[in-house]
């Protein structure tokens, strides 16, 4: 049964890093109007009329992959360690994957 239960947090976590590198490469397949398109406008933002914690994550996530990381820094302070967190859960999984009998 652990091993079950291992078994199914790796294939989750692989899922989610399949979906981490999907935002990762983004603003460089799409670039910056065609994703700033795509992606819809905050609905806290839209009913309240105030700005929640991940406003302008995507503008700071596309001002990374730029290398503005003081306007990146401007758009959501939280951007930055965001991204690197992600970058580092990539590196993880790419490790794991190469590993024989990763899944």
């Amino acid at each position: 049964m652990a091993e079950d239960v291992r078994r199914s947090f790796r294939i989750v976590w692989v899922t989610l890093s399949l979906l981490i590198l999907a935002v990762l490469v983004s603003p460089f397949t799409l670039g910056r109007e065609r994703l700033a398109r795509m992606v819809p406008v905050c609905e806290w933002k839209a009913k309240y009329g105030k700005e929640c914690s991940f406003c302008g994550m995507t503008t700071s996530f596309l001002e990374i992959s730029e290398g503005r990381l003081g306007e990146a820094s401007h758009a959501n302070r939280g951007g930055i360690p965001l991204y690197l967190l992600f970058v580092a859960n990539e590196i993880c999984a790419l490790a794991f994957i190469r590993r024989k009998g990763a899944i």
